[in-house]
């Protein structure tokens, strides 16, 4: 299920980023790469955490940037990227964030499903380590496919 949303194409590591909007943007550019999205699906995802505050700041270390479908969702699809270092997001409580997870939708259920089985996954420590620890896209894609 997940590997309709994700591939190793939207998948990156080690991502050298210096700030949250930096972070959404590399997440956000896989998912332009693969054509999922319009470019104004990024700025959307940066706004709404602007207007909204960090709330897409969804477990300790891990941010899952969206916005609406009408935002420039072209495709469901969800990019993965991990951070060299932890990036302060503004979260009270699960700053800071070393993985963020950008969700594309077309409607509000295609993708609850995948959704369902990647927090499964990221919910058990040693595969979220292994993800941390993996030095591909390949490694990565493994974890969360599982």
């Amino acid at each position: 299920m997940i590997d309709e949303f994700v591939t190793p194409d939207t998948i990156a590591v080690n991502v050298k980023v210096d700030t949250w909007q930096e972070a959404v943007h590399y997440a956000g550019s896989l998912l332009l790469k693969s054509n999922a999205i319009e470019e104004r699906y990024i700025n959307a995802m940066v706004n709404k955490v602007k207007e909204l505050g960090p709330y897409i700041v969804i477990a300790p270390q891990i941010a899952m940037p969206h916005a609406r479908p009408e935002d420039g969702t072209k495709k469901s699809a969800i990019s993965i990227i991990t951070l060299d270092k932890g990036i302060n997001f503004g979260h009270e409580k699960n700053d800071p964030v070393k993985l963020v997870i950008a969700l594309a939708a077309v409607d509000n259920e295609a993708h609850i499903e995948a959704l369902a089985k990647l927090m499964e996954v990221l919910g058990d420590s040693d595969t979220l380590d292994n993800i941390f620890s993996s030095k591909s896209p390949q490694e990565v894609y493994k974890c969360i496919s599982q």
